[in-house]
């Protein structure tokens, strides 16, 4: 008998243990889909508590990430991480589609009000994975349950509009199943070091520039989405980003940086070691040209030529950086409504009471191709096929045309007058993990009537003598929101100039004066762009027919960064926050007048003391 129950009791252990291994050994996509399935349908079913809402809905999503973080300068590896990652986000809505936990804000809960995110096992632990989403989607609950009902309270106590009282919190969509293959690539990591090691070699040559680094960063995720109506969705998401900073004085002791950006889906994607070793040579030369400068000590107001690189940032700061822009803004409930104007301020002017009407020069049109994954030779990587909430976007919608306003960017997140998602809740990079935010993936921005690049230049100095200007002015780079250029918590963060002219764009790094009379173009620094925004589209004097493509990241936060932020957290937060987007655009464009001023620092740095023991 004694010897029947030990056979028995072998005999249930190992059933337990093959069990177990069974799913350690299944593939990932299998364990990690049958853990989320499992635990949601769970939750949605056990989820309650007495006087409080049920669920109604929850989504799952999973990030299962590689990532290689190099860091290098002069010649030397500061930081060389490869690490995985696997992390997880819930949400859970309690309520209904009408009326739920979401746009409502709570001064003292304004980052925790509907979802919740989490590490789970970097292994196929199938009861790990589980065990993680049980534990968030309980804390998820217990949060945005109590939340509702503050929000119901609050509501009862305000006078809100029809309006705002009958716009619904969630819009319901149609649900989709798609699984889209992986992309994989070759996490070389000694060939890296190397190549961050090649070029940040090639600044030692420079004395005059007094700090510099080169930092590479890939990352390579399967995205795992699931949701309680039926959704459930896999895609890749990828990116490999070379960044290469240098900062110097000039001899009156102004701060001057240069940068290059290199942003691809895959290591493949980025150009030769030769070519980017010869754009570092180039930087590091022009950066020193910015240093012997004269400054712009005038006060410029007229036609001023955007190319290049500048063009591509005069459209991503002007209509699709920070809370405004062609990206729909939710007017919340708040908790208390002198809140409003306070953080009405944050959250962004919206363009919506402008739709149907003219917001930019109507030579232009602005439309989104979201799946469109090559212009030229260059891949776009911010083409996708399905967002963050699941839902699939149209080949293309048109946001302007003619200049006239049509819609914005949006979610599942109904506005006053965009009542449904048109798939732009775009996956972001968030520190190893994903975030999702309105943001956009490939825009076309094309001109009805353009012309030959060299024509413009021609029309600028035609309309500066027009306007019995002395000169006009040719901006051809400013610095990338992503630059990553080192911060000091000083006093110039908060100073705001005493006309109160503070410029929302950044600083303008190769800028011209044209002569009027020979066209002979001179650069000149310590200048600043007073007033961009997009207004500054609606009179346009010509654009270029060619077009080019420009690869970057977008993150809310560039609109307007907390400065804490900037010198309180990690320094490679330029890598990992944001959202991969792609723009097609004109290589130069003539705007009719904008104001050019010379830059107001209320703080300058002494040059250092001792020169730099580096460089020829």
């Amino acid at each position: 008998m004694k010897f029947t129950k030990i056979i028995i009791m072998i005999s249930v252990l190992s059933i337990i243990f093959l069990t177990t291994n069974l799913f350690c050994q299944t593939n990932s996509d299998e364990v990690i889909q049958k853990a989320m399935k499992d635990e949601m349908n769970r939750n949605l079913e056990n989820l309650k508590l007495e006087g409080l809402e049920k669920p109604f809905f929850i989504s799952y999503t999973i990030s299962d990430a590689k990532t290689l973080y190099i860091s290098s300068t002069l010649g030397a590896i500061i930081r060389s991480i490869e690490k995985p990652y696997r992390k997880h986000n819930v949400q859970v809505l309690v309520g209904s589609y009408k009326q739920n936990n979401e746009n409502f804000i709570e001064l003292n809960n304004m980052y925790n009000m509907g979802s919740y995110e989490g590490n789970i096992p970097l292994d196929n632990d199938y009861f790990g994975i589980r065990n993680s989403l049980w534990k968030t989607t309980d804390r998820c609950f217990k949060n945005v349950a109590e939340i509702y009902e503050r929000k119901i309270s609050a509501i009862k106590q305000q006078n809100l509009s029809e309006e705002e009282a009958e716009l619904e919190d969630f819009c319901e969509v149609e649900t989709a199943d798609l699984n889209i293959p992986a992309v994989t690539f070759d996490f070389d990591k000694q060939k890296w070091e190397n190549t961050a090691i090649e070029l940040s070699a090639i600044l030692k040559d420079y004395s005059e520039i007094f700090s510099s680094n080169v930092s590479i960063f890939l990352y390579q995720a399967e995205i795992y989405f699931l949701n309680t109506e039926g959704t459930e969705t896999k895609y890749p998401v990828t990116l490999t980003a070379i960044r290469v900073n240098a900062q110097t004085q000039a001899e009156d002791g102004e701060p001057l940086f240069d940068h290059l950006l290199y942003y691809a889906l895959t290591p493949a994607d980025l150009p030769s070691i030769e070519k980017m070793k010869l754009e570092v040579q180039t930087m590091s030369e022009r950066l020193l040209a910015i240093r012997d400068a004269p400054v712009f000590d005038d006060s410029y107001s007229g036609p001023v030529l955007f190319e290049d690189q500048a063009v591509a940032e005069l459209f991503t700061q002007t209509l699709f950086s920070g809370n405004a822009g062609l990206c729909a803004v939710r007017k919340p409930i708040f908790s208390q409504p002198n809140m409003a104007a306070m953080i009405g301020q944050m959250l962004g002017k919206s363009l919506e009471p402008k739709i149907n009407k003219k917001i930019i020069s109507r030579d232009l049109t602005v439309k989104t191709a979201p799946k469109v994954k090559k212009y030229n030779e260059t891949k776009l990587i911010g083409s996708f096929e399905i967002d963050a909430e699941g839902i699939q976007p149209d080949d293309e919608l048109i946001l302007v045309e003619n200049g006239i306003l049509k819609t914005l960017l949006n979610g599942r997140t109904p506005t006053t007058k965009i009542k449904s998602s048109n798939g732009h809740n775009r996956t972001g990079l968030l520190l190893g993990g994903v975030t999702s935010e309105i943001s956009p993936g490939v825009i076309s921005i094309s001109s009805s009537e353009g012309i030959q690049k060299e024509k413009l230049k021609d029309m600028l100095i035609e309309t500066a003598l027009e306007e019995d200007l002395e000169y006009a002015i040719i901006i051809r780079k400013m610095e990338s929101l992503n630059s990553g250029k080192e911060k000091r918590l000083d006093a110039s963060m908060f100073y705001t100039p005493p006309d109160g002219n503070k410029s929302s764009a950044t600083r303008p790094l190769y800028i011209y004066k044209v002569s009027l009379d020979d066209g002979k173009e001179e650069l000149v620094r310590t200048t600043e762009i007073a007033g961009l925004s997009a207004k500054t589209l609606k009179k346009i004097l010509g654009t270029s027919s060619h077009q080019f493509a420009y690869n970057t990241i977008i993150s809310k936060n560039n609109g307007g960064i907390n400065p804490f932020m900037f010198a309180f957290s990690n320094e490679d937060l330029w890598l990992l926050n944001g959202v991969p987007s792609s723009f097609i655009l004109p290589d130069a464009i003539l705007i009719e007048e904008l104001d050019i001023q010379k830059e107001k620092r209320p703080v300058t740095m002494k040059l250092p003391v001792v020169d730099n023991p580096v460089g020829k």
